[in-house]
């Protein structure tokens, strides 16, 4: 079917950030089983699926959630942090707040106004690398936000769970690992030799997979870490086949890897039972 053909059994989703690096790259899989409505600040006269939107503005968030399913909420602010001027405060912090928290809020305000079905919530794995000699990370372990970015990621999973708490607004967070391929072929062999970064990839179907899972779930709220693969399983991804997702890439010395479902081995730390549906 071409993706610009609307079919009433495809979910109607909006996607924000959608010329990010994840954004995409996800696109053309996720345009095969759903219609999508993409947004970023500058959109692009290539395809009539772009609309322009800046998510600090309320009003035009909440223009793009007309007649939609779920969103898809991938936008963000990067980080390039200097040490700024006696007086001044970090620009690229300051914008991370508007971004990142600001338009985060917005996105969740205007769908608890739309009557939204679902918000799929990139959240990051670096929630959690404060700690980088933790072994292991499962639904228990304690968060460590590694920066400033990884402390608005955070901010934006509580927030969704005090509207998921307070207005029942179903939301699926994803703790993103590294994206792989990063795009950079120095920087991608080099990250592909290092056992311990290499357990924090994702590869870019392997988003997209959890992505689509996050959005056709049953599951009505939940954080969940989204990896790969690797020879060095880390981040437990039993509560993430909750949801529906398993990984099909598998990343190790020998390089990247496809397999089928069933393929890999389990997780090596402890079966945590935890019911996302028992927010406290």
């Amino acid at each position: 079917m071409n993706p610009d053909q609307s079919d009433e059994s495809r979910p109607r989703v909006l996607l924000t950030g959608a010329r990010g690096n994840i954004g995409s790259r996800v696109i053309p899989i996720l345009e095969k089983t759903m219609d999508l409505r993409l947004t970023d600040l500058v959109p692009t006269d290539e395809d009539p699926r772009y609309v322009a939107g800046d998510l600090t503005d309320f009003s035009q968030v909440y223009q793009l959630m007309e007649g939609v399913d779920a969103v898809v909420h991938l936008a963000m602010a990067p980080m390039r942090s200097r040490e700024p001027s006696p007086g001044t405060a970090d620009p690229s912090e300051e914008l991370a707040i508007t971004v990142n928290v600001g338009g985060t809020y917005h996105v969740l305000e205007a769908a608890r106004q739309r009557g939204i079905q679902r918000v799929v919530y990139a959240s990051s794995l670096t929630i959690h690398l404060g700690n980088k000699h933790r072994p292991l990370y499962d639904s228990q372990t304690p968060v460590e936000p590694i920066n400033f970015y990884a402390c608005t990621k955070l901010f934006g999973e509580q927030l969704a769970r005090v509207y998921w708490r307070k207005h029942g607004l179903s939301t699926i967070c994803l703790r993103i690992g590294q994206p792989f391929p990063i795009g950079n072929a120095e920087f991608d062999t080099l990250w592909r030799d290092n056992r311990r970064a290499r357990s924090n990839f994702v590869e870019i179907s392997d988003v997209a997979r959890g992505l689509a899972c996050g959005v056709t779930t049953g599951v009505p709220f939940g954080v969940f870490n989204l990896v790969s693969a690797s020879d060095n399983p880390r981040f437990d991804l039993s509560e993430t086949h909750r949801i529906g997702y398993v990984p099909r890439a598998y990343l190790s010395t020998n390089g990247l890897e496809f397999f089928e479902d069933g393929q890999f081995p389990a997780f090596p730390g402890p079966v945590v039972t935890h019911n996302p549906d028992e927010i406290a």
